[in-house]
């Protein structure tokens, strides 16, 4: 997850298919299907290198190899820990912030948004609490960004269940948002930079609906 390094970069600045079985089995809610909607930042155009993650890392492999073994690292993780689908939506306001693999902080309105299924809930909620370090929401992470002016709710607080955390703090002349949450089999990372708080939590909003 790029953007993952450029809010731990901002962090440390502000601190100084379908189931089997008979005929009638339900098809399982795709990761495409909860990560992926027209109505999620409407004022944006989605950016080419948006499919599944391995789609990603394809278009990432030629432009930054580095990022790329990182990136393709955390896929095989978290195929480990039972993710069976995965998407990854990437939206810009113009088309020259789309390809942006590297870790510099983004200049326009930018908004990243990674959808992984799970084989089961249990399997997702283990997960969540294992990546919270990596996404650098620990609780050190999150009383620095507080004692920065960052606003932070965790679990019932956020509106997406227990297993949840929404951060948006500023700094330098950038907003940046983050939703990271876990819903029944399905774990979401919703990462935005100067897109308006409330267009993010819209998303965040719409996105946890279609976690099913």
């Amino acid at each position: 997850m790029n953007r993952v390094i450029v809010l731990a970069s901002v962090l440390l600045l502000a601190a100084c298919g379908g189931s089997s079985g008979g005929g009638a089995a339900q098809q399982k809610t795709s990761a495409e299907t909860v990560g992926s909607n027209s109505s999620d930042f409407a004022s944006l155009q989605k950016c080419p290198e948006s499919g599944t993650w391995d789609h990603y890392l394809t278009a990432e492999q030629t432009k930054n190899p580095s990022q790329y073994s990182t990136d393709k690292s955390d896929l095989d993780t978290l195929k480990t820990a039972g993710a069976d689908d995965t998407y990854v939506a990437v939206y810009a306001d113009t088309s020259a912030g789309c390809g942006n693999f590297g870790a510099d902080t983004p200049t326009g309105k930018i908004a990243d948004v990674y959808a992984i299924r799970f084989k089961d809930a249990s399997a997702a909620a283990a997960n969540y609490k294992a990546t919270l370090k990596d996404f650098h929401l620990s609780d050190s992470d999150l009383t620095n960004i507080k004692a920065a002016g960052g606003t932070v709710a965790q679990g019932a607080a956020s509106g997406l269940g227990d297993n949840s955390v929404l951060v948006s703090f500023s700094i330098a002349g950038s907003s940046f948002y983050v939703a990271f949450w876990q819903k029944n089999q399905f774990e979401v990372a919703l990462i935005s930079f100067n897109v308006p708080e409330s267009d993010s939590k819209t998303a965040t909003t719409n996105i946890n609906g279609r976690m099913k």
